[in-house]
């Protein structure tokens, strides 16, 4: 799939999620591209649209130990305990050099996957990592 049809299948399964939260699991989200040694932004949604590049580079800091760019796979996805406001709270490997990064800049990991209403929402995570599985970003 292209960028512009990733963008509507995350913004309909952050949409899914929500529901059983009654609100948004995820408030801000990524696509990135690899690019040599650095991630590019090709997509970004949520509350700061005039900060997030000047952040970008500290917010990834919260994935170091989740995140290793030599060893991508497609389908590989891992959430952050160290992803508190603005540090990413999960990424999932969307296709060849690209991921998609969730995060809720008002909580943390643990409260939103210690959430009871967690375990409805994580039904749709998992159907948007089988859509990049058959139908990866290119």
């Amino acid at each position: 799939m292209d960028q512009k049809q990733a963008q509507t299948r995350i913004e309909s399964i952050l949409q899914k999620m929500a529901e059983p939260f009654g609100e948004p699991v995820f408030d801000e989200w990524f696509l990135v591209g690899r690019s040599n040694s650095d991630w590019k932004v090709l997509h970004y949604a949520g509350p700061r649209p005039d900060e997030y590049q000047a952040e970008f580079t500290k917010d990834m800091a919260s994935l170091r130990n989740t995140l290793n760019p030599g060893r991508l796979e497609l389908g590989d996805f891992a959430f952050s305990h160290e992803g508190v406001g603005s540090g990413f709270d999960a990424h999932m490997v969307a296709g060849p050099g690209v991921l998609v990064l969730f995060n809720n800049t008002g909580k943390s990991t643990g409260d939103i996957t210690g959430d009871p209403r967690w375990k409805m929402a994580q039904i749709h995570f998992n159907e948007l990592l089988e859509i990049f599985l058959v139908d990866p970003v290119v």
